[in-house]
């Protein structure tokens, strides 16, 4: 039964123990563990301790899953309940928006669309990750970082407390069917704090979250452009958190950062560039055609530009040399390997057109990040 745990984990020595459907249910109250012979209890939950035996922890991943996505909302749903001071129920205008919102309410929208149309076609694991990969990490790990900042000013503080419960609320909407007990929970905590809320326009809430009216968002508030712009800039400041968590660099400590782009690009992080110093630690952001690269920088390759993250002071220069030399022979040879695939004559003719162009595409890629090592190498001798 695939609903069923992986296994259970012996509390004694750590061997994992096969689930069977008998262990379910609580109908089975002792196990024995073949490795250390002793006994302990199946994973529950059992409504009480038992003073003889050991309980098991369950070894299927989707527990641990389920159980962190549920204390993210929690926690995102807490820290809203702790900024509510002053909050009035109020209608939503788009046009007097911030990027960030107008953002949000595109991937709310978008997110909801792609809900529906998988729970009209029964495609429950395709709802749960959508649902989970939008609350995770665009509401929690982005939007409301960015709304702190907002939650702090006078001014901007009842329009981010207005966005962060309408989202929050469509969210809950469309978790209810994955995980109702939680969605429930928080709909009451939210009933008791912020009884009138939504969007667009704030309306008193329904009673449950199970009889609440399912979330659909005007076509209009998707914009495709605004998600390729935030996208992207989220693919910079992931680039320095990479960089920090590669040379242990403390979070306080600010970083410079130079980006080659086009001018296009350039503009859009220079407009973007508040977030960017502000989610990234950056001192100093410097973008465009004609940049030039930092010294002692870490580098790091993306289609639409070339990020350098200065290390000067912070890295040892030996040490560093020898760990890109070694990341430079790894990708030679993966590269070769690459390159020997689309060499192979029945390989290019029998093999999807997409994947030879996915290969042909990682070969370019390969090629030039092998070039950046290069130079990063010789930076870094030079220095």
């Amino acid at each position: 039964d695939s609903r069923l745990p992986v296994a259970n984990v012996c509390p004694h020595c750590g061997e994992t123990v096969p689930a069977k459907q008998e262990h379910t249910g609580l109908r089975t109250k002792k196990l024995a563990c073949p490795k250390c012979k002793k006994a302990f209890r199946p994973g529950g939950p059992w409504p009480e301790n038992d003073p003889e035996l050991l309980t098991a922890k369950q070894g299927s991943e989707r527990f641990e899953l389920g159980r962190n996505f549920a204390n993210k909302l929690w926690n995102a749903a807490r820290f809203i309940l702790m900024n509510l001071e002053g909050y009035t129920p109020g209608t939503i205008r788009i046009d007097d928006l911030a990027i960030e919102d107008r953002w949000i309410l595109s991937r709310l929208a978008t997110t909801a669309t792609r809900v529906t149309e998988g729970l009209t076609q029964y495609r429950f694991a395709e709802v749960a990750r959508t649902i989970y990969d939008f609350a995770w990490s665009e509401f929690c790990d982005w939007y409301i970082e960015l709304s702190k900042g907002r939650l702090k000013e006078p001014d901007g503080k009842l329009p981010a407390q207005r966005m962060l419960l309408g989202v929050l609320d469509g969210i809950l909407r469309l978790v209810h069917p994955v995980m109702p007990f939680v969605s429930e929970s928080i709909w009451q905590a939210l009933n008791e704090a912020a009884f009138e809320r939504g969007l667009p326009n704030p309306e008193p809430a329904a009673e449950s979250v199970m009889i609440a009216t399912w979330p659909v968002y005007p076509a209009a508030w998707q914009d495709a452009a605004m998600e390729t712009r935030l996208a992207r800039m989220q693919e910079l400041i992931r680039v320095v958190r990479e960089v920090r968590n590669c040379y242990m660099v403390e979070p306080r400590t600010p970083l410079e950062m130079a980006v080659r782009c086009s001018p296009e690009v350039a503009a859009d992080f220079q407009s973007l560039s508040v977030f960017i110093h502000l989610l990234g630690g950056l001192s100093k952001l410097e973008c465009g055609p004609g940049v030039t690269k930092l010294p002692q920088s870490a580098t790091q390759v993306n289609p639409e530009f070339e990020a350098y993250v200065s290390l000067q002071g912070l890295i040892d220069p030996v040490a560093e040399v020898k760990r890109l030399e070694k990341q430079h022979a790894e990708k030679t040879k993966q590269l070769e390997t690459t390159q020997k695939k689309l060499s192979n004559a029945d390989f290019v003719a029998r093999a999807p057109k997409e994947v030879v162009e996915q290969q042909q595409q990682q070969i370019a890629e390969l090629q030039q990040q092998l070039l950046l090592i290069d130079e990063t190498i010789r930076d870094l001798r030079d220095s």
